[in-house]
């Protein structure tokens, strides 16, 4: 079977790091520690744009060369990945000889085909988006997702035929219907398609720009920034690079993971350009909405920005993963509020799963010395089902409720049976029947918090008596099996998963 190749976009180096891209890193990190668990080989791409108009002024005005200002921002979204624990396997850089190799030759694919030529163009450009803008585009002049007013740029180009895809991409649309989600993002790419495209500017003079690849054959013209900054996703497999080419093995991309003010570019041009090069489509763009804090859109005028560094620095990772992940949904702009937090940290992380990790331990050691228990029964295959009908769906909030319904059911186990009276009783396998169950439940939500809360995951295993490494070996259909933690095994004491957490004033 083919590896399950993710992306997310590669992060447009202008800036530091921000919320957004650490959500996106996020939903595509706990896509490929899934597909892992199930046994599937992944590779998880993620790197930096770091061409175009706006680097090359925002470089100039911090008095920096481009290489030099894009090499400090490449490195502060590595430490993004690593603070956020990001499972990367690679990280593309547009700077690189490989893409540029890569790059060029895809530029040649396209124009041997006949898809590309040179005219002079006059328009609207809008900088921080790096794309023209018709006047249909802006609300009151301005764009309206960077509140800029776009300068008038008139140059001679090289235009790609994107009209020329009008009607296959029509077909493939039709032909593909999960190509790109949620739907309603399907259903904006459609209208666009059924209101026609026109053929778009893809280069820039260099008297206007001279940061960028140039275009093959002429010197005069760098490539513009998106036709460059798309081809990363097969520029970092190889492609067209001889004997290191990997497509092979993993073209098509399963998920291109990306933030709905790029929709266009990667579910209509994109999908173009590949066809333009006789090179098949990605399976599917994951499209998620924004992020607002408190109900209003991050601002740093509000002073309500999120900083991604920040934010886990003051709360810790884990808790902020888990909460991105339930309260944020993928298909739908999501609100922060540290208020919202913090009820939710101290509801489910300390009250509900907490309490039944110390509970449980603390009971099997005191009335089972520690030991756990011969196996008892109990049926936890409906959870599993919506657990994994949410994560393949990329309705991460839903398989974190089937997780959270478990560790409910366990907590009212413990109300029901008692088990402190049963303890007390002369015959312990009523209490050790109680017990293992407990212990074997959290066994399956630590397999379940995998993808979600990898450390917290790792404690759960370590407290229940078993070790990440004894259970590593499972795929998920084994794991997900009743009676994976082996009686005789010794439970550990662990500290406080999640210490409750005092009501702080939102800053």
């Amino acid at each position: 079977m083919k590896p399950f190749y993710i992306t997310t976009p590669i992060y447009y180096a202008s800036g530091e790091p921000h919320i957004g891209h650490a959500y996106t890193n996020l939903m595509a990190d706990i896509t490929a520690r899934y597909y892992r668990m199930t046994g599937r080989e992944v590779r998880f791409l993620t790197g930096t744009d770091e061409h175009g108009m706006k680097v090359a002024r925002n470089a100039q005005a911090a008095g920096l060369e481009p290489q030099t200002f894009v090499d400090e921002k490449a490195a502060r979204f590595r430490e993004l990945a690593d603070a956020w624990n990001i499972t990367i396997d690679d990280f593309i850089r547009t700077t690189e000889d490989r893409h540029k190799v890569s790059a060029a030759a895809f530029w040649k694919a396209v124009n041997k085909n006949g898809y590309i030529y040179k005219k002079t163009y006059k328009g609207l450009y809008c900088v921080p988006c790096e794309s023209f803008k018709t006047e249909k585009d802006l609300v009151k002049g301005k764009c309206p997702d960077h509140d800029a007013v776009p300068e008038l740029l008139e140059e001679e180009n090289y235009f790609f035929k994107l009209s020329a895809f009008e009607d296959r991409l029509k077909t493939f649309y039709a032909e593909n219907p999960e190509f790109v989600t949620p739907e309603h993002h399907r259903n904006e790419m459609v209208q666009i398609l059924e209101r026609g495209l026109e053929d778009i500017s893809i280069s820039r003079s260099t008297k206007q720009l001279t940061w960028g690849i140039p275009v093959p054959g002429d010197e005069g013209q760098v490539l513009y920034v998106w036709f460059d900054a798309l081809v990363n996703y097969i520029s970092a497999i190889g492609y067209a690079r001889g004997k290191k080419d990997a497509m092979h093995l993993y073209w098509p991309a399963d998920i291109h993971f990306v933030g709905k003010e790029i929709n266009r570019f990667h579910s209509l041009l994109w999908p173009a350009m590949l066809m333009a090069a006789k090179v098949e489509p990605p399976r599917q763009i994951a499209v998620h909405g924004w992020i607002t804090v408190d109900g209003k859109k991050m601002s740093k005028t509000i002073g309500n920005v999120l900083d991604p560094f920040d934010l886990i620095e003051r709360y810790g990772l884990e808790p902020v993963r888990y909460f991105m992940a339930r309260e944020i949904p993928f298909y739908r702009d999501g609100d922060f509020s540290h208020e919202r937090f913090e009820m939710r940290y101290n509801n489910d992380l300390a009250n509900e799963l907490g309490n039944l990790l110390n509970r449980a331990i603390a009971m099997t050691e005191r009335y089972l010395d520690g030991v756990v228990p011969d196996e008892s029964v109990y049926d936890v295959t409906k959870r599993w089902t919506k657990y994994r009908a949410g994560m393949e769906s990329l309705r991460f909030d839903d398989a974190l409720l089937s997780v959270w319904k478990l560790v409910q059911a366990m907590n009212k186990h413990i109300d029901e049976t008692e088990p402190w009276k049963l303890g007390k009783q002369e015959d312990l396998k009523p209490v050790s029947d109680v017990l293992y169950v407990l212990l074997e439940s959290l066994r399956h939500i630590a397999w379940m918090l995998l993808p979600f809360m990898p450390g917290t995951a790792m404690l759960i295993f370590e407290g229940i008596g078993t070790s990440f490494i004894e259970q590593a070996p499972l795929s998920l259909s084994d794991a997900s099996k009743w009676g994976g933690l082996k009686p005789g095994s010794v439970v550990k004491r662990a500290e406080l998963l999640f210490p409750r957490i005092e009501s702080k004033e939102s800053e």
